[in-house]
């Protein structure tokens, strides 16, 4: 029995033994625990310091950052302003001493000005390339999406090229679709000019082809624009370097032809920028094809119905037996070309589809003007000329020719006053027509503008087309002479001292009796795409300074004023 108790209390004692050992091991550990979490709670004190050091930092690079992008924003649009107004100034005041030299028989003089307005333009082109790829670089090129009309854009961009082409003795061939799609005009007619210059300056006596289609890829709607030349071409090797900024074909390319090699870069970016691609084949010396694809957001069926014009055999004018304008020709794609053209005119239009029919409606109608084609069945346009300039009641009105082909010298022996040559652009069509039923007297319009070249070159400008021209400094200058004579347009800058462009027109809105004056910016700013929307809610036209000539300009106050 005893052995069993002592053998009983020996186990208790190594249980006890065993108890404070356990005791003194789970001390330790919860010691070691608590200073391993006192540890982990100085670690994470550290780490959240770092984190609000290098949060605070970031924010302070980040805050750095878009004061560093505000600033070179800022940079390239006063860059922009300082650069483009004052060759803006160069390349008008040449091409209008350039017309009244021309007019006195200064040839040499002529050719003297022609070669500074080249190297103004020259020398614009070069700084908007350079001021496209800064933006482009720094992400600050924004699209500004607008309804565009396929056939109008064509026809502007061919009109602004044709002189380049045709300098080197090429033939343009030009096939267009019609109809309305969503682009941002200005990007796209800057890569199919640079797409057509080059053409032009890389082929000789040759042949471009200009093509405008409406095309679906992947089940998205798009445009694509194909130019297409019998040039120099190029090799595989040239190909893979023409997209990169600074690079031509090759050195003797640039010695050769000159440029920069910022504008297939450029292009390319642009087309990017837009959602679509612009690709290249060419073989050395037979020719190029670039080809360039967009996507559009409206589908086909529903821009062309936009654009669709019915013409009727003769329109009846507003004013009974009246009409602006009566065009004599049997086409009827002629008569719809026509009537595009002159759509957003305040003309009134009348038609005829022969020469018979035409002599009656001029009777009737005693037009301010006649458009008369030469080739049409029956009674031909010479005949018709003829008969007009022999009826005392209608030989004062003025006649225009309007023919593919013809004897220029036999029209103006039998009194034609103007002679144009099919295809007729818009801008020579409406120049030709304002001529015989204008009346532009009657019109003032303020030139709101603080540059004082540019100021003086616009009220020159106009006062020479027959304007009523006043002009302001700035736009609080502007405000106290609409106080004193209501204008019935305003030409106003953006970027001007003591009250801007933005701040005159919030001001012009706000009065009722100023709010219906139409306002055309023309300005040197880069603006952005709410700038532009802003601007379109507001004005009647936005025009880049050194991006447009004046003859697009004088036709858009033609239109805005609506002379009739």
């Amino acid at each position: 029995m005893s052995d069993n108790i002592e053998l009983l209390r020996r186990q208790l004692e190594r249980e006890r033994a065993a108890r404070k050992e356990a005791e003194k091991i789970t001390e330790q550990k919860t010691r070691e625990i608590y200073y391993a979490n006192q540890e982990l709670r100085l670690l994470n004190d550290q780490l959240e310091e770092i984190v609000r050091e290098r949060t605070s930092q970031l924010e302070s690079a980040r805050d750095e950052a878009v004061r560093a992008n505000k600033i070179k924003s800022q940079f390239l649009a006063n860059m922009s302003h300082e650069l483009r107004t004052p060759l803006n100034a160069i390349i008008g005041y040449s091409e209008m001493l350039m017309e009244e030299a021309g007019e006195i028989g200064e040839t040499t003089i002529v050719e003297d000005l022609g070669k500074i307005r080249k190297s103004g333009q020259h020398l614009l082109g070069l700084i908007n390339d350079i001021l496209d790829i800064s933006k482009i670089e720094t992400g600050k090129m924004e699209i500004y999406a607008e309804p565009v009309e396929l056939h109008d854009l064509v026809q502007d961009v061919v009109a602004t090229v044709a002189p380049l082409i045709e300098k080197n003795g090429n033939r343009l061939v030009v096939e267009a679709d019609g109809g309305v799609f969503t682009a941002d005009e200005n990007k796209l007619r800057q890569v199919l000019i640079n797409l057509l210059g080059n053409a032009g300056k890389f082929t000789e006596d040759g042949l471009i082809r200009f093509e405008a289609r409406f095309e679906t890829r992947e089940d998205r709607t798009g445009c694509c624009f194909r130019v297409q030349d019998t040039g120099i071409g190029m090799t595989t090797e040239q190909m893979g370097r023409l997209f990169q900024p600074f690079a031509q074909a090759d050195s003797s390319t640039t010695r050769k032809y000159g440029g920069t090699g910022l504008g297939l870069a450029i292009s390319q970016s642009l087309c990017s920028l837009m959602g679509g691609v612009i690709q290249v084949d060419s073989d050395p010396g037979v020719g190029s094809l670039f080809e360039v694809w967009l996507p559009f957001l409206s589908e086909r069926e529903e821009r062309t119905e936009l654009l669709t014009v019915q013409i009727p055999s003769q329109s009846v004018p507003d004013r009974p037996g009246r009409a602006s304008i009566l065009l004599i020709d049997d086409d009827p794609l002629n008569r719809r070309l026509m009537a595009r053209y002159l759509e957003n005119e305040s003309w009134t239009l009348a038609f005829a589809e022969n020469g018979e029919q035409g002599l009656r409606q001029a009777r009737e109608l005693k037009p301010g003007v006649i458009c008369l084609d030469i080739h049409m069945p029956g009674m031909d346009g010479w005949s018709v000329l003829a008969e007009l300039k022999s009826d005392p009641g209608l030989k004062d009105i003025p006649v225009v020719i309007w023919s593919m082909a013809g004897d220029r010298n036999l029209g103006y022996a039998l009194g034609a006053s103007d002679y144009l040559t099919k295809p007729v652009g818009r801008e020579r069509l409406i120049s030709v027509m304002d001529k015989y039923v204008s009346n532009r007297g009657e019109h003032a319009i303020l030139v709101v503008e603080d540059d004082e070249t540019t100021s003086e070159l616009m009220a020159r400008l106009l006062i020479k087309e027959g304007y009523t021209v006043a002009r302001a400094m700035n736009g609080k200058s502007g405000l106290a002479g609409l106080a004193a004579e209501r204008p019935d347009l305003i030409l106003l800058d953006l970027t001007m001292p003591q009250m801007d462009g933005f701040q005159f027109i919030a001001e012009l809105r706000g009065r009722e009796d100023w709010s219906g004056i139409p306002v055309v910016v023309v300005t040197a700013r880069e603006m952005t795409a709410n700038e532009h929307k802003e601007l379109r809610r507001s004005v009647q036209s936005v025009f880049q300074k050194g991006a447009f000539d004046y003859r697009t300009l004088l036709s858009e106050i033609r239109r805005t004023l609506g002379e009739v």
